[in-house]
């Protein structure tokens, strides 16, 4: 709009589809990114990730990753938040996992909140959700022993977040108003290591269905949504009372495309 010779039209119109998104203001493009990379002489292994959903992983992965790998992945996903899980996960383990890690950022920077501080050795890590639209996932090993790596995939999510605070509440968009139709919506709950975490719902009313397809609401025990599940839930039934066995649960809620109810209200604690 800014240097159109007609006030309140586009400068430029996509053809032969005008819906489709050109340009962008939010960050560096991958041709940005490789550009830097060259020259100043990095690691190949950063990019911007921009797709609804995708995977990456270390470099050679399976097979062992290099010494001295500085690596970040940007994920963006305009107007939606980010659910980020790891499908294997095996590094150097070291104390306070200074040589090789993982570390996640909520935002596009490593100025922004910590999600994930440096994670080492081997197992799952935890599911987590970004704040916002951006998520900067950081991996870095030092000179000398390396391991098979990692690999992470990702999805668009309406809403959500990854809740550390020792209590809080959660609801679904737009509580106590209708939420929206044709939502996904992820929370993570996590606690320290030992804390178990309790769960009671305060209001519940979905869309009803004999097998809560269509609007319903899970609680995993865990981050992962594999991870064992009460539920699903919808219409108007009682809720219990849930507890955690570790330190990790997800909260999944979806609603489909037709009706709009007033949702649900939890609170938690740990």
């Amino acid at each position: 709009y800014d240097f159109s010779s007609t006030p309140g039209k586009p400068t430029i119109v996509p053809v032969p589809n005008p819906s489709v998104p050109i340009g962008q203001r939010e960050g560096l493009s991958n041709l940005d990114v490789a550009k830097i990379n060259k020259l100043y002489k990095c690691n190949c292994c950063s990019s911007v990730l921009a797709k609804t959903k995708g995977s990456f992983s270390s470099v050679n992965y399976p097979s062992p990753y290099p010494n001295n790998s500085n690596c970040l992945w940007l994920i963006r996903i305009r107007r939606n938040k980010i659910f980020l899980q790891f499908e294997a996960f095996d590094l150097q383990t070291s104390p306070d996992c200074s040589s090789d890690y993982i570390k996640v950022y909520s935002g596009n920077s490593k100025n922004s909140p910590v999600l994930l501080d440096k994670y080492c050795g081997q197992g799952l890590l935890p599911s987590i959700v970004a704040s916002g639209s951006t998520m900067l996932v950081e991996f870095a090993s030092d000179e000398t022993v390396t391991a098979t790596g990692f690999k992470a995939s990702y999805n668009r999510v309406n809403c959500g977040d990854t809740l550390k605070d020792s209590s809080g509440v959660i609801t679904s968009p737009n509580y106590p108003n209708k939420y929206p139709k044709n939502r996904a919506c992820f929370w993570v709950i996590s606690s320290p290591v030992g804390y178990k975490i309790s769960l009671k719902m305060l209001f519940f009313e979905l869309e009803d269905n004999d097998r809560c397809v269509y609007d319903y609401l899970l609680i995993h025990d865990g981050s992962r949504p594999m991870s064992p599940a009460a539920g699903p839930y919808c219409g108007t039934k009682k809720v219990a009372d849930f507890t955690s066995t570790a330190n990790f649960v997800l909260v999944e809620f979806h609603s489909d495309t037709v009706w709009e109810f007033p949702g649900f209200k939890l609170s938690y604690t740990f």
